[in-house]
């Protein structure tokens, strides 16, 4: 079985997604990857759920089982996105 849906924030290009991970609202995730992207980074958020299988009890990643509402939602500059959709 699946976790619940939650948001999850990375940088374009990237296959983790580690700015932010199981935040409970879209603007959650888009806040948390703000304070850890660098400038330059665009992000990008997505809302999924992930495995609960015991195989990635000690893993570094843990794969999403399914995954919706994936946004690229712009650049982090020094004032905050640049071009984006926030």
């Amino acid at each position: 079985m699946p976790t619940d849906w939650a948001w999850h924030a990375g940088v374009e290009g990237e296959w983790s997604y580690d700015l932010a991970t199981e935040e409970p609202t879209r603007e959650a995730a888009i806040a948390q990857a703000l304070r850890n992207a660098e400038d330059g980074e665009t992000i990008q958020i997505v809302e999924a759920r992930m495995s609960t299988a015991l195989k990635y009890d000690d893993a570094d990643e843990i794969p999403f089982t399914h995954t919706r509402n994936h946004e690229i939602i712009g650049t982090k500059g020094p004032a905050g996105l640049i071009g984006g959709t926030a």
